[in-house]
């Protein structure tokens, strides 16, 4: 669900631009946050939902705010703050797929741990990136901003972030990717 969410934000992002994507996603965003308020605010209204959506609500956001609500922060914050298309889209590239890659690399073939996540993942995370970066970066392959890019953005999967790194991966390669290019 949250990868599908985001590539329709890309694609609003594409083909009705930033400014658009800005008060559609801001729109989305305020309305999804009021939602997640109230059913964090009433008991019984939580527990029907959570168990209701398994599949959108983790066990561990039962009591805490859905990663839709961080993902959506993120993409909307990546659309404020990030003024290249390539850098935005590279940017939601990188939770869409290396944020997937790591976990999905990580649950088959995981072995060596890092704290809660593992070496197998992160480089599964670090190639998906790449992948990402390679096709969506202007200059594209084997420029070092695609390296770059892809290792923050396996250093922020990897680590333990604050709230949650559907927020963090795409403001933060965001605006370290527009650094580059500016400076």
């Amino acid at each position: 669900m949250k990868n599908a969410m985001i590539v329709l934000c890309a694609l609003l992002y594409v083909f009705a631009g930033r400014e658009t994507g800005l008060w559609v996603i801001g729109a989305l965003f305020a309305l999804v946050s009021a939602g997640e308020a109230v059913r964090l605010r009433t008991p019984g209204l939580n527990e029907k939902l959570v168990s209701l959506f398994p599949g959108i609500y983790r066990e561990k956001e039962a009591r805490r705010p859905s990663g839709i609500v961080w993902t959506l922060a993120g993409v909307f914050l990546t659309f404020w703050l990030v003024p290249y298309p390539d850098i935005v889209l590279t940017s939601l590239g990188y939770l869409v797929l290396g944020d997937s890659a790591a976990r999905l690399v990580g649950r088959s073939l995981g072995h060596i741990r890092i704290g809660s996540k593992s070496l197998e993942g992160s480089l599964g995370c670090f190639l998906a990136c790449w992948f990402v970066g390679s096709i969506f970066l202007q200059p594209p392959f084997g420029s070092l901003s695609v390296l770059i890019g892809a290792l923050a953005a396996t250093l922020l999967e990897l680590a333990p972030l604050p709230l949650n790194d559907n927020l963090w991966i795409p403001i933060l390669t965001g605006l370290l990717l527009t650094s580059l290019r500016i400076f």
